[in-house]
């Protein structure tokens, strides 16, 4: 989940989604925020939170880096990694009805409708405290439901450089120790406590309506998580931004990418079978 909402065009719901473990999870932080966590909600939210903080804190530059200068590899891995969550969302509906297949319409309509949505060229232009308090509002809103990337509503918002520079910043001045110099966490912190406040919006309105869909309307919404994560498929193909191929791939870039969405689809498949999809 870390390494996808690092990612334009990746959800960290999807991972959560091809994983298996969607719903505990927004029953999980429903709870909580709603100040009725049990045991198992405490310990399952740690647990992802934790381990997707970590990997944001310490990896964001590296994964910056990948975006950039090899796309086509890193998004090869992502589209098999949201591929290989497809059977796991399915063994979750079941016998799929009349509702189901709308919400599956529902979600790749909307997913398709996205991919006409051109991404900001602004690297930080207006990163006032509103304009990141809105950033992270809608980036962890999309976070929370799979197939919408929140980093790429960063894109959208002129938001992705200024947030992941100051993430990488956070880390640079956190791995001074014992010479930390306090003005140097200054910059970092006037970008992030705006954008935190954001997430934190979010997540208090969101998880609630997600949980209590899932709770009055589970055929239509596991349905509509369905068409979602399918959508997202499409918004990850490797080398529709390559102007140079006209979106198609020579041979050999054919061969990797293939290669490296086959692992991303097995990893994915291998950990979603061993949750608990009936949870």
């Amino acid at each position: 989940m870390g390494l996808a909402n690092l990612v334009p065009g990746v959800s960290g719901g999807t991972m959560l989604l091809a994983t298996g473990i969607y719903p505990q999870c927004i029953d999980a932080i429903a709870k909580l925020v709603t100040l009725r966590p049990d045991r198992g909600a405490i310990a399952l939210v740690a647990a992802v939170a934790a381990a997707a903080a970590a990997t944001v804190l310490f990896v964001a530059g590296t994964m910056r880096d990948l975006v950039l200068m090899h796309r086509w590899m890193t998004y090869s891995v992502f589209l098999g990694a949201t591929l290989g969550g497809v059977p796991v969302l399915w063994k979750l509906i079941g016998r799929p009805g009349a509702r189901t297949w709308i919400g599956v319409a529902v979600g790749l309509a909307g997913m398709c409708t996205t991919l006409f949505i051109p991404a900001s060229s602004a690297s930080g232009a207006g990163s006032s405290a509103a304009a990141l308090f809105l950033a992270g509002l809608a980036a962890f809103a999309a976070m929370l439901l799979p197939g919408l990337s929140g980093s790429y509503l960063l894109l959208l918002s002129g938001q992705y450089v200024p947030v992941l520079d100051a993430v990488d910043g956070l880390k640079l001045a956190l791995a001074a120790g014992s010479d930390l110099h306090w003005q140097a966490l200054a910059a970092p912190a006037k970008v992030l406590a705006p954008f935190a406040a954001g997430t934190l919006a979010a997540l208090v309105g969101m998880s609630s309506l997600l949980r209590l869909l899932l709770d009055r309307q589970r055929a239509l919404m596991l349905g509509f998580l369905l068409g979602l994560l399918v959508g997202a498929v499409l918004g990850l193909w490797p080398f529709r931004d390559d102007p140079t191929a006209f979106g198609l791939p020579t041979l050999m870039q054919a061969l990797g990418a293939t290669a490296l969405a086959t692992l991303g689809c097995a990893l994915t498949y291998m950990i979603g079978r061993r949750s608990s999809p009936e949870a």
